[in-house]
């Protein structure tokens, strides 16, 4: 089975690409859900990070509130490490779980949506790595419009993440989605194609 590592910036629209992907009938391990999933109550995560944030991130379902949390970690380079300590290698055991249990039943092709791909060295786990790439400033009027958040807020989320100008070095393959969005699905089906023509054979 071979792997697409897909990334991008916060709002740039990974997240349509990856649907893309599942649409076309391609498998999708996405680590913002398996991650979401695993910090449910009775999931791996919970308790985990409840003891390292305390019990006032949690909202009146007890369940962790994201927003009380992003404002910890994203107001605080410690906390935000600390967190990704705490997260990673249990979204990763899960994803290669998931990935395996996909190659079981003959799947051929598989994407892995991964934010912090090159971060984290997931990369490394992929034959092929596809970013999906918008200028900052597109990033940031997307960011702030979708989160209801203000610049400062915004522009902390985006420098938690590898700077795009930098990833575009590292990946394979670029889908610009600055702009028109079929324009960005034409690219992303040239992509696929190229895909399918070259490492899936």
């Amino acid at each position: 089975m071979k792997i697409i590592g897909l990334t991008g910036g916060i709002a740039t629209g990974k997240s349509t690409v990856a649907n893309w992907f599942f649409e076309d009938g391609i498998p999708v391990v996405d680590a913002d859900k398996v991650y979401k999933d695993l910090c449910k109550r009775g999931g791996v995560l919970y308790n985990e990070i409840t003891r390292a944030f305390g019990i006032g991130i949690l909202n009146d379902a007890e369940s962790i509130d994201w927003k009380k949390l992003g404002a910890i970690v994203f107001a605080d380079e410690s906390k935000r490490l600390r967190l990704n300590e705490i997260a990673h290698p249990a979204v990763k055991t899960e994803m290669l779980k998931q990935a395996k249990a996909y190659a079981e039943v003959g799947e051929t092709l598989l994407v892995f949506a991964v934010p912090l791909l090159f971060e984290t060295d997931f990369h490394k786990l992929c034959d092929r790595t596809v970013l999906v790439y918008a200028p900052l400033a597109v990033q940031l009027e997307r960011l702030i419009a979708r989160d209801r958040l203000t610049r400062h807020q915004a522009l902390q989320r985006i420098g938690a993440q590898l700077p795009l100008k930098q990833k575009l070095h590292f990946a394979d393959v670029v889908i610009d989605n600055s702009g028109d969005l079929n324009e960005t699905r034409r690219r992303y089906e040239a992509v696929l194609n190229d895909v399918r023509r070259t490492i899936c054979q």
